[in-house]
């Protein structure tokens, strides 16, 4: 005898063709399931594409969810099926079309480029019977009963040999009869399950069409009862309308009598106030932990994610200035390399800057001329003008807290302040340093950038020496504007304070004056100790840096701040999400020779290897 799962949840992939991309409607036409034999945990499985075999009542509802990797999730919900046929030759097809969000747009240019190809159908098989078994005792059943749930894209298509749904009880399929008994356990009924989901959704869309509609009636005035018309028809939560409501109200202000005479005008102090009303951080974070009860007045100034981005909502409220910019300033303190590097906050989602690949003293890119040399100098040349872009990638911490940190707010500003702080710096930090450039910044160590000096005759391994620190100072790009730092592994620091250059240290201990530099300074720069990079004796294990030479974008307005109660469940722990957006680049794509020496120069130094 052999046990299949009531009601299991399945996947299957297909690939995409690009060719039925339609970009002004972003609509694709795709194939999401065929009569292909598919191995399973229990043997070969068929999908039946037999006149009702296939309940195709979600696919063709025009709203079922276009998922990314069968996440079940608003956020991970990049479009919607449109609609769903199968073939005459037996093939289930579906138009689906992408949404407009931040991430949503990221997922359909992969698609457009041909990254993101794989497409997959989540379903529940309702009824399958055995049609035949092979010489090798395995098992080729027909599902004649099966209703497809979602359709995905995926990176990687799942692995079909694991069964989903293991928690349900077992049916017993009987082999020699090919006929499905009745379970040995309480029977399931599948399909009142799916009526009641079906159900509660259906009670959540009415209660947020309700709230949102009452909304719109306390604010009549300011055309409230249309904008939750339109609110209700796009799909939009109650947080969301709320933020749209608080825009409207803010645009239809009365305005300032034209006469002379005297007259009062009333300000809300509440919307200058830095921390949006809230006594503390844990004041604001205790406030988003009980929005999904009821939400506090307050928030609506604390304006969530969706007000200032294509992205759709997150579930998230931006963090009131003051609160997020001290998580931020934990992340940029004394030995920040993004308060370093050459930032620029941005309201958008992405920056287009020049990047001059040429130099000073070079004939091409951007020129400097006497006068009576003009004549004779080349034009400026485009391939030396170049134009980069940075988009901002999301860099999420997520923060568990107990029901008794909780409950004192103030604990839980220390808490959630130092624990988002630190962990935010360290993950900056290293994307700075090693980031691989796919969905993070581009690091030092992955660029092109730098340049490696190479070690001295005969010298030890595992040692950093004076020649080489001299002769790494030698070649990095200086000039105007200037902002060094030595990044130091500190398995390296012992060599480093010990080091003399003709019985002269040129280490400089730090003192009260030097609050940039606690570990002191190298040549007369100061010293960075960062375990981002890598141990003594392997190349990067020290790099001497010009940050003015490395390209940072941030969110402005700080973090955003959200929670979720699902993710520590079974412990009973609250957790806490801080979204922070960043990118960042070196400035130049590679070394420069300079003109009068062979030696190559850049905003970034390391040390060859000693081994």
């Amino acid at each position: 005898m052999k046990t299949i799962k009531p009601g299991t949840r399945e996947v299957r992939a297909v690939t995409l063709d690009r060719a039925m991309l339609n970009q002004d409607m972003r609509t694709v036409e795709l194939a999401f399931s065929s009569e292909t034999p598919y191995e399973r945990w229990f043997g070969i499985e068929i999908l039946s594409h037999e006149p009702g075999a296939i309940r195709m009542n979600r696919l063709a509802s025009g709203s079922c969810p276009l998922l990314m990797d069968h996440e079940n999730s608003v956020e991970c919900q990049i479009g919607v099926v449109e609609s769903a046929s199968i073939g005459s030759d037996r093939v289930g097809r579906a138009s689906v079309r992408f949404g407009r969000g931040e991430d949503d747009e990221e997922i359909y240019q992969k698609v457009l480029d041909g990254i993101v190809s794989n497409v997959s159908v989540g379903y529940i098989v309702h009824a399958a019977r055995l049609i035949a078994t092979d010489k090798n005792g395995v098992d080729t059943f027909l599902v004649t009963d099966w209703e497809p749930l979602e359709i995905s894209l995926v990176a990687v298509p799942a692995d079909s040999s694991v069964g989903v749904g293991r928690s349900m009880d077992d049916f017993i399929i009987n082999v020699e009869s090919g006929k499905m008994d009745e379970p040995k356990t309480e029977t399931i009924d599948i399909q009142k399950q799916v009526d009641e989901q079906v159900k509660r959704a259906l009670d959540a869309t009415n209660k947020r069409n309700a709230d949102i509609m009452t909304i719109g009636e306390n604010h009549a005035d300011y055309d409230g009862v249309k904008l939750a018309a339109r609110a209700i028809a796009e799909g939009k939560t109650v947080q969301e309308f709320q933020a749209l409501m608080l825009e409207q109200i803010r645009k239809v202000q009365p305005a300032k009598p034209s006469t002379s005479a005297p007259y009062i005008q009333v300000e809300d102090n509440a919307e200058k106030d830095l921390k949006r009303g809230f006594k503390h951080f844990g004041d604001f974070a205790h406030s988003v932990m009980q929005a999904h009860r009821s939400v506090d007045e307050r928030l609506t100034r604390s304006t969530s994610t969706y007000s200032n981005e294509a992205a759709g909502p997150d579930g998230g409220y931006a963090v009131p200035p003051e609160f997020g910019q001290r998580i931020v300033d934990m992340a940029m303190e004394e030995q920040s390399l993004l308060a370093l590097s050459e930032q620029t906050p941005i309201s958008g989602n992405s920056m287009r800057f020049p990047k001059d690949e040429g130099t000073p003293w070079g004939t091409s890119g951007i020129l400097a001329t006497w006068e009576n040399e003009a004549a004779v100098k080349t034009p400026t040349k485009e391939s030396e003008l170049k134009e980069a872009e940075l988009r901002l990638k999301k860099l999420m911490v997520l923060v568990p807290a107990t029901e008794e940190l909780l409950a004192d707010s103030t604990a839980m500003t220390t808490h959630l302040t130092r624990k988002m702080g630190v962990r935010l710096d360290w993950k900056v930090q290293d994307a700075i340093v090693n980031g691989i450039g796919s969905g993070q910044p581009l690091g030092i160590t992955k660029s092109s950038a730098y340049v490696s000096q190479a070690k001295e005759t005969s010298q030890t391994a595992d040692t950093i020496n004076a020649q080489n620190v001299a002769k790494m100072l030698g070649r990095v790009i200086g000039g105007a504007g200037a902002r060094f730092a030595w990044l130091i592994n500190p398995d390296a620091y012992n060599q480093v304070i010990t080091m003399t250059l003709n019985n002269n240290p040129v280490w400089t201990p730090p003192n009260a004056g030097f609050k940039d530099a606690p570990s002191g300074f190298l040549l007369g720069k100061p010293i960075i100790q960062t375990d981002t990079l890598q141990t003594l004796g392997d190349k990067f294990d020290i790099i001497l840096a010009n940050m003015a030479g490395y390209t940072t974008i941030t969110k402005a307005g700080g973090a955003e701040l959200a929670t979720s109660m699902h993710l520590y469940f079974d412990q009973q722990l609250m957790a806490f999400r801080l979204t922070f957006r960043m990118d960042g680049q070196p400035l130049l794509s590679g070394a420069v020779t300079p003109p009068n020496s062979s030696v190559t120069r850049s905003h970034f130094v390391t040390l060859d290897a000693r081994t």
